[in-house]
């Protein structure tokens, strides 16, 4: 009978171990290929990082694999390229956070078996740009807002729970290059072909 116990319990433990499933949590990504450069008419770039981040609910933004600070300034060096001119281009991080919001489950005998919808993690990015051109006395001023929602379920892991962070950011980042693409092909010399 002892044996048959202990047979039972390396199933259950093999069966559980089994049913975990692990997956790496999806690091953001800003390669060449998904965020192309832009050549600035400036001489250099100056990022400046003026957000504070809440370590308190529902900031959950500090427990992001790369701190959403760190993904903006990124994206600025990679995508924001002075290459000569006299000017001078500012980045400005007012904000870059992400928190988890808690939806409303439904109560009734009808949910009890599903997988509602717990809470959504929503990334908020807003920076500003300032360029200024001491050579004809021109300059730029943008104010860009991007956010970009995910729901994850109530069974959602820790890994879920990353991957739904990158998630996120990468929206809100991606929606942010758009708009800095399009105002900024609106003003006269900024980019240089």
């Amino acid at each position: 009978m002892q044996i048959w116990r202990c047979v039972v319990i390396a199933f259950a433990v093999l069966v559980g171990l089994v049913g975990c499933q692990t997956t790496a949590p999806v690091s953001p990504v800003t390669t060449d290929d998904e965020f192309a450069p832009l050549a600035m008419n400036a001489r250099r770039l100056e990022i400046i990082d003026n957000w504070q981040m809440p370590v308190e609910p529902p900031y959950i933004g500090h427990q992001a694999q790369t701190l959403p600070s760190n993904l903006l300034a990124k994206w600025a060096s990679q995508v924001l390229q002075p290459t000569g001119g006299s000017g001078e281009l500012v980045f400005d991080i007012s904000r870059a956070s992400v928190t988890r919001i808690a939806l409303p489950l439904e109560a009734g005998i009808g949910t009890l078996l599903t997988d509602q919808q717990e809470s959504k993690i929503k990334a908020e990015l807003d920076v500003k740009i300032m360029w200024l051109q001491p050579v004809g006395g021109s300059q730029a001023f943008l104010q860009l807002q991007a956010d970009h929602s995910v729901t994850i379920p109530e069974s959602a892991s820790v890994v879920d729970l990353q991957n739904a962070m990158q998630a996120a950011l990468l929206g809100a980042l991606t929606s942010l290059d758009k708009q800095a693409r399009a105002e900024l092909a609106q003003i006269n010399n900024i980019t240089l072909p």
